[in-house]
């Protein structure tokens, strides 16, 4: 589910034209997301501690990091985002879950709004699969 679905879940948009929901469905999330730079509204996996080294930064869900690589340029640049993050930084005004195992089954955890931090011993280098929630 992207952001311009989220809108309409929580009951923000009381009503919104086809149109209007196609652009905005592909509008930001096609921008933004899965580019290296974390940015406001993203939630962001770092392959090192810290917050440092290469970003994995998502805009909307990813069931499945399997396919997933971090951009190149930066400690840990090319390699697989599965199982290979150590760190987290939430700048999304949603609430973030992470899951051990794809389709966020395995060990799953919560991270608040502007939180960030080091993954505990369940989680470092064991995310395989994120998605926001629809609360702040």
């Amino acid at each position: 589910m992207n952001k311009a679905m989220r809108t309409l879940a929580s009951g923000c948009v009381t009503a919104v034209s086809v149109s209007a929901l196609l652009l905005a469905a592909a509008g930001p999330s096609a921008a933004m997301g899965k580019d290296g730079i974390l940015q406001t509204d993203e939630f962001g996996l770092f392959y090192n501690q810290y917050q440092s080294g290469c970003v994995f930064d998502l805009y909307g869900e990813d069931l499945n990091f399997n396919n997933d690589y971090f951009k190149s340029g930066c400690t840990g640049g090319t390699s697989l985002v599965n199982d290979n993050t150590e760190s987290y930084w939430n700048r999304d005004v949603y609430a973030w879950k992470v899951g051990t195992d794809a389709n966020l089954d395995g060990n799953v955890g919560e991270l608040p709004s502007g939180y960030s931090g080091n993954a505990s011993l369940t989680f470092k280098n064991k995310i395989s699969s994120a998605t926001f929630t629809l609360h702040a």
